[in-house]
Protein backbone atom coordinates (compact mmCIF):
# COMPACT_ATOMS: atom_id res chain seq x y z
CA UNK A 1 0.00 0.00 0.00
CA UNK A 2 1.29 3.38 -0.92
CA UNK A 3 0.40 6.43 1.00
CA UNK A 4 -0.07 9.59 -0.93
CA UNK A 5 1.07 12.78 0.70
CA UNK A 6 -0.55 15.99 -0.24
CA UNK A 7 1.56 19.06 0.03
CA UNK A 8 -0.15 22.19 1.09
CA UNK A 9 0.60 25.11 -1.12
CA UNK A 10 1.59 28.24 0.61
CA UNK A 11 0.08 31.35 -0.79
CA UNK A 12 2.20 34.43 -0.79
CA UNK A 13 0.63 37.57 0.59
CA UNK A 14 -0.30 40.10 -2.03
CA UNK A 15 2.03 43.07 -2.25
CA UNK A 16 0.21 46.12 -0.97
CA UNK A 17 1.14 49.72 -1.36
CA UNK A 18 1.57 51.72 1.85
CA UNK A 19 -1.64 53.48 2.68
CA UNK A 20 -1.83 57.22 2.94
CA UNK A 21 -1.84 58.45 6.52
CA UNK A 22 -5.33 58.96 7.91
CA UNK A 23 -6.58 62.38 8.84
CA UNK A 24 -5.35 63.74 12.15
CA UNK A 25 -8.73 63.30 13.81
CA UNK A 26 -9.02 59.72 12.54
CA UNK A 27 -6.32 57.71 14.39
CA UNK A 28 -5.79 53.98 14.12
CA UNK A 29 -6.55 52.40 17.47
CA UNK A 30 -4.68 49.28 18.40
CA UNK A 31 -6.24 48.80 21.82
CA UNK A 32 -5.33 45.92 24.06
CA UNK A 33 -3.56 43.84 21.41
CA UNK A 34 -0.29 45.69 22.14
CA UNK A 35 1.82 44.10 24.86
CA UNK A 36 3.36 46.08 27.67
CA UNK A 37 6.91 45.55 26.38
CA UNK A 38 5.98 46.71 22.88
CA UNK A 39 4.42 49.83 24.31
CA UNK A 40 7.58 50.79 26.19
CA UNK A 41 9.84 49.93 23.28
CA UNK A 42 7.70 52.11 21.02
CA UNK A 43 7.98 54.94 23.54
CA UNK A 44 11.79 54.69 23.47
CA UNK A 45 11.69 55.41 19.74
CA UNK A 46 11.00 59.07 20.40
CA UNK A 47 13.82 59.64 22.92
CA UNK A 48 16.63 60.54 20.49
CA UNK A 49 19.56 58.12 20.78
CA UNK A 50 17.52 55.62 22.81
CA UNK A 51 15.93 54.60 19.50
CA UNK A 52 18.87 52.18 19.23
CA UNK A 53 17.43 49.96 21.97
CA UNK A 54 14.25 48.89 20.12
CA UNK A 55 16.06 49.01 16.78
CA UNK A 56 18.65 46.46 17.88
CA UNK A 57 16.47 43.98 19.77
CA UNK A 58 13.71 41.53 18.88
CA UNK A 59 10.97 44.14 19.24
CA UNK A 60 11.81 45.66 15.85
CA UNK A 61 9.82 42.82 14.24
CA UNK A 62 6.61 43.83 16.02
CA UNK A 63 4.26 45.87 13.80
CA UNK A 64 3.44 48.41 16.51
CA UNK A 65 7.10 49.02 17.37
CA UNK A 66 8.08 49.13 13.69
CA UNK A 67 5.49 51.86 13.06
CA UNK A 68 6.95 53.99 15.87
CA UNK A 69 10.53 53.15 14.86
CA UNK A 70 9.96 54.60 11.41
CA UNK A 71 8.42 57.79 12.76
CA UNK A 72 11.00 58.10 15.53
CA UNK A 73 13.82 57.81 13.02
CA UNK A 74 12.37 60.67 10.97
CA UNK A 75 12.01 62.77 14.13
CA UNK A 76 15.65 62.01 15.00
CA UNK A 77 16.77 63.07 11.51
CA UNK A 78 14.83 66.34 11.83
CA UNK A 79 16.42 66.99 15.24
CA UNK A 80 19.88 66.38 13.77
CA UNK A 81 19.21 68.79 10.90
CA UNK A 82 18.00 71.44 13.35
CA UNK A 83 21.11 71.00 15.47
CA UNK A 84 23.30 71.37 12.38
CA UNK A 85 21.47 74.57 11.47
CA UNK A 86 22.45 75.93 14.87
CA UNK A 87 26.08 75.93 13.78
CA UNK A 88 25.36 78.48 11.04
CA UNK A 89 25.93 81.94 12.57
CA UNK A 90 22.75 83.72 11.45
CA UNK A 91 20.42 80.72 11.70
CA UNK A 92 20.89 79.92 15.38
CA UNK A 93 17.59 81.55 16.45
CA UNK A 94 15.70 79.74 13.71
CA UNK A 95 17.37 76.52 14.75
CA UNK A 96 16.19 76.92 18.35
CA UNK A 97 12.58 77.42 17.30
CA UNK A 98 12.70 74.46 14.90
CA UNK A 99 14.24 72.30 17.62
CA UNK A 100 11.34 73.19 19.92
CA UNK A 101 8.92 72.14 17.18
CA UNK A 102 10.73 68.81 16.76
CA UNK A 103 10.65 68.30 20.54
CA UNK A 104 6.88 68.81 20.53
CA UNK A 105 6.54 66.24 17.74
CA UNK A 106 8.65 63.83 19.76
CA UNK A 107 6.47 64.37 22.83
CA UNK A 108 3.28 63.78 20.82
CA UNK A 109 4.72 60.53 19.46
CA UNK A 110 5.80 59.44 22.93
CA UNK A 111 2.32 59.96 24.35
CA UNK A 112 0.79 58.18 21.36
CA UNK A 113 3.03 55.15 21.90
CA UNK A 114 2.28 55.01 25.62
CA UNK A 115 -1.46 55.17 24.90
CA UNK A 116 -1.09 52.15 22.55
CA UNK A 117 -2.15 54.09 19.48
CA UNK A 118 -0.77 54.36 15.97
CA UNK A 119 -1.22 58.07 15.37
CA UNK A 120 0.52 59.65 12.39
CA UNK A 121 2.52 62.67 13.43
CA UNK A 122 1.87 65.82 11.43
CA UNK A 123 4.41 66.27 8.61
CA UNK A 124 6.43 63.29 9.87
CA UNK A 125 3.84 60.68 8.87
CA UNK A 126 4.20 61.33 5.16
CA UNK A 127 7.99 61.29 5.35
CA UNK A 128 7.92 58.03 7.31
CA UNK A 129 5.81 56.45 4.58
CA UNK A 130 8.45 57.21 1.97
CA UNK A 131 11.44 56.46 4.17
CA UNK A 132 10.77 53.25 6.08
CA UNK A 133 13.93 51.22 6.72
CA UNK A 134 12.28 49.05 9.38
CA UNK A 135 9.63 47.62 7.08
Amino acid sequence: MSKSKKKKRRTLPAHTEPAAPPKTGDPEKTGEDVSRGARWMAALCYLNILILIPACCKWRHDDFVRFHLNQGLVVLMLATICAALGLVPYLSEVSVSLTLLVDVLSLVGLVSALRRRKDWLPLVGRMALRFHPFS
